[in-house]
C-alpha cells in the first residue's frame, strides 16, 4: 500500500464539511498530502500552484496572494504564523479583513498538519462562518489547552 494512500483520512462522520467555505492553501502546506486529505474530508480548496501555476507560485509575494485570495472570498490556510508577525503581511490582513488559520508548529510532517486541521475542523468552520476578519488563528492539536488561539496582528 502506498504511503500517500495511508495519509488520506476518511471524512469524519460527525462533522460534514461546510460547502459555503472556500479555502486557499499557501505553498508551505504543499501540493499533495494536505490538499488531498482535506478534499477527501469534503473541504473546498485551491492551492497556490493550482491558482498561479508551479513557476509563478514560487515567486509570488505573500502580500499579493493574501490580498487576492481574501478578495476572492477564500479563507487562508498557512503552514506557519509568520503572516501575523510580519508587519507588511499583518497590514494587508487587516486592510482586506482576511480570515487566516495557521499551524502553531510549522515543523510537523504532512500527516500531522492534516490531523491538526481535521481534528479542529468544526471549530475552524464555525469561526470562519461567524467571525468577520481580520484575524489569524493558531491551530494546534485538539488535545492542547487551547487548540485554536487568535493572534495579535503586528500592524505598523
Amino acid at each position: 500500500m502506498s504511503w500517500r494512500r495511508n495519509c488520506v483520512p476518511r471524512r469524519p462522520i460527525s462533522q460534514a464539511a461546510e460547502p459555503s467555505l472556500r479555502f486557499f492553501l499557501d505553498r508551505g502546506l504543499g501540493a499533495f498530502i494536505v490538499p488531498t486529505a482535506l478534499r477527501a474530508a469534503g473541504w473546498v480548496l485551491e492551492t497556490m500552484d493550482e491558482r498561479y501555476g508551479k513557476q509563478e507560485s514560487q515567486n509570488i509575494s505573500d502580500v499579493r496572494w493574501i490580498e487576492e485570495a481574501t478578495n476572492n472570498g477564500d479563507i487562508l490556510l498557512c503552514k506557519d504564523l509568520r503572516i501575523a508577525k510580519n508587519p507588511l503581511e499583518a497590514e494587508v490582513i487587516d486592510r482586506v479583513a482576511a480570515r487566516a488559520f495557521g499551524l502553531k508548529n510549522r515543523n510537523v510532517a504532512g500527516q500531522t498538519m492534516v490531523a491538526h486541521l481535521l481534528e479542529n475542523q468544526g471549530a475552524i468552520f464555525q469561526m470562519a462562518l461567524r467571525a468577520e476578519g481580520p484575524y489569524v488563528v493558531a491551530v494546534d492539536a485538539s488535545d492542547a489547552a487551547r487548540p485554536l488561539r487568535r493572534l495579535r496582528l503586528n500592524r505598523p
